[in-house]
Formats: C-alpha cells, structure tokens, sequence
C-alpha cells in the first residue's frame, strides 16, 4: 500500500520540481532583459551600443525605441503649467459665479422679508378695522413684528456682503 503511495507521488514530485525550475528560468530571463534594458537607457545616443539579443521574440531596437519614445518630463512639465493656468482662471471664474449665485439666494431673502411686512401691516389695518378697542395693542405688536423683520432682513444684508467681499 506504502509503494503504491510513492509510485503515484512520483510523477506529481517529479512535475512539481520541473515547473519550479520553469519559473527560475523564466524570473531569471526577466531580469536580465530589464538590466539589459536599463544598460542600454543609460547610454547616450552618441555612445557606441552593444548588440542585444531578441529576447521572447522582442528585438533591442524596438525595446529602446518604446523607451526613447517616451515624451521628456520637461515638455510635460510645460504641457503641465499651462494647463494649471487655464483650470485655475476657470477656477476662479467658477468661484466668482458661485459668489454670485450665493448672493443673488440671499438677497432673494430680503425680497421675503418684503413680503412679509406687507402682510404684516395688512393684518394689523384688518385687525384694527375689525375691533378699533385694541388698536394700540396690535400697533405695539406690529412694531414689535417690524423690529424682529427687519433684524432678519439687516442680518440677510451681511450675509450677502460677507459672500461677495470676505
């Protein structure tokens, strides 16, 4: 029973210790190809060059030339800032029509408080016209009303300035 255990483990060590040596084979292979690579980068274009041989069917030129082809960070760097310039003016256009925006929302809010007035002192000529006996304690009320409106309309007032200039 025992033998029969190490005939059938045989093969399978057998395999297992051929695909290790394929995947040694394979790391060492790519190594040397990215060494190869990184030697032949260094080396000014001027400088006599050294014949590589075509690893995986890729011959040296076109693996020098996919490098070379490659833009220069310079020129990006160039592509890079002005293209900063035109997002940060769209930026700052976007801010300032934000600004804008926000502004136009809270002045909105004193066109309410219009409104409301209006409505306010319709109510107290209706309520005075209707019992004249308390008349003097709807107008202290009214003026009460006015008072608190206004502070609501004063306080909408900062807002707007403190969007626009702070």
């Amino acid at each position: 029973m025992a033998l029969r255990q190490t005939q059938s483990l045989l093969p399978r060590l057998c395999a297992l210790r051929t695909l290790g040596t394929q995947a040694q084979t394979a790391q060492v292979s790519s190594s040397a190809v990215s060494q190869q690579v990184t030697e032949q980068s260094s080396i000014p274009p001027s400088a006599p060059s050294l014949k590589m041989p075509a690893v995986f069917g890729l011959s040296s030129a076109g693996i020098v030339s996919g490098i070379r082809a490659q833009p220069s960070p310079f020129v990006a760097h160039k592509t890079a800032s002005v293209s900063n310039a035109v997002v940060q003016s769209r930026a700052m256009s976007i801010l300032a029509a934000s600004k804008m925006v926000g502004a136009g929302c809270a002045t909105i809010a004193l066109a309410g408080v219009g409104a409301g007035l209006g409505v306010m002192f319709g109510s107290l000529i209706n309520g005075a016209a209707r019992n004249p006996n308390i008349a003097k304690q709807l107008v202290g009320y009214a003026l009460l009303g006015f008072a608190l409106t206004e502070s609501i309309a004063l306080f909408s007032l900062l807002v707007v300035f403190l969007i626009l200039f702070a």
